[in-house]
């Protein structure tokens, strides 16, 4: 898969794999509730009439802990395979050779969860399922104010997985968490979704991928997995069982976000623009055929 892996100053990691993913909503309403307004009230009706929102509200925080970081829908991380030795030794290494302030100051933020260390924060990215909070739709949204009770509300919620979770497992989990704690009314409509992907070290793929970046004067960093998602199952998994993974010179950030980059032409003679991008993928191909 196409992909800008090199970061501000150049260096590479080579991601082993990837989490697996479920995008869905939960869509909470008086209508299937059977409680609560079936269309929009007066909010002054709220000292009387029960709230959708708030319903979604309380199902929303079932599903994790108080502080919102560690899911507990029941069953749902039970396959979840815990780090290998080989794992941690990647990661213990990953941790001394990048640059976790620049880490923070690409993605914005101060705190890793708990504050804990810069490699603990790595193992976490690797290894724990989760559950976020894409965005939360209900009611009014505009400027000002309008006091309505809203008879609908929705939250778009993303689950990412670990080997060996599976999409279809997890979906399953959640819908029957929800039931035993009492909403079963919430809508569960799932929209996309994948299993996690792995492959070998030693896998032709990736030693192709290494040795172009090390023919370019990059030596990368080898990761267990990518914590974002794409459906590499498809190659990895039954029936082809084949090798899958990123390559490709190039910087870009904020993936997914309003200011989303890729750069063009780059100043910096370690970080590749567009066209030595290109010409790297050029170079991978020849490099599969040489070794394959």
């Amino acid at each position: 898969m196409p992909f800008a892996a090199q970061d501000p100053t150049g260096d590479v990691t080579v991601y082993l794999g990837a989490k697996g993913v479920v995008e869905l909503e939960l869509v909470s309403s008086g209508a299937r509730w059977g409680r609560g307004p079936k269309k929009d009230l007066h909010s002054s009706n709220k000292a009387r009439v029960d709230s959708p929102a708030w319903h979604l509200v309380e199902a929303l925080a079932c599903l994790v802990s108080p502080d919102g970081n560690d899911p507990i829908i029941e069953g749902y991380a039970a396959k979840a395979r815990p780090l290998s030795a080989a794992d941690k030794k990647l990661i213990a290494e990953a941790a001394r050779r990048l640059n976790e302030a620049e880490a923070k100051k690409l993605m914005g933020v101060d705190h890793w969860i708990h504050d804990v260390s810069w490699q603990e924060s790595l193992e976490m990215l690797v290894a724990r399922p989760t559950v976020n909070i894409e965005g939360l739709v209900g009611g009014y949204t505009g400027p000002g104010g309008k006091t309505i009770l809203p008879a609908r509300a929705v939250a778009k919620i993303d689950m990412r997985l670990v080997p060996d979770m599976t999409a279809a497992e997890a979906l399953a989990a959640l819908k029957a968490h929800l039931a035993k704690k009492g909403f079963a009314d919430i809508e569960v409509n799932m929209s996309g979704g994948y299993d996690p992907t792995t492959t070998s070290a030693n896998s032709s793929i990736i030693t192709a991928a290494v040795a172009v970046y090390k023919k370019n004067g990059i030596d990368p960093v080898l990761f267990p997995r990518l914590a974002g998602s794409w459906p590499g199952y498809i190659f990895t998994g039954d029936p082809l069982r084949l090798p899958a993974g990123h390559f490709g010179m190039g910087h870009g950030n904020g993936a997914h976000a309003p200011d989303e980059y890729y750069l063009i032409e780059s100043t910096n003679p370690k970080v590749a623009g567009m066209d030595d991008a290109v010409r790297s993928h050029v170079e991978f191909m020849y490099e599969v055929a040489r070794t394959g």
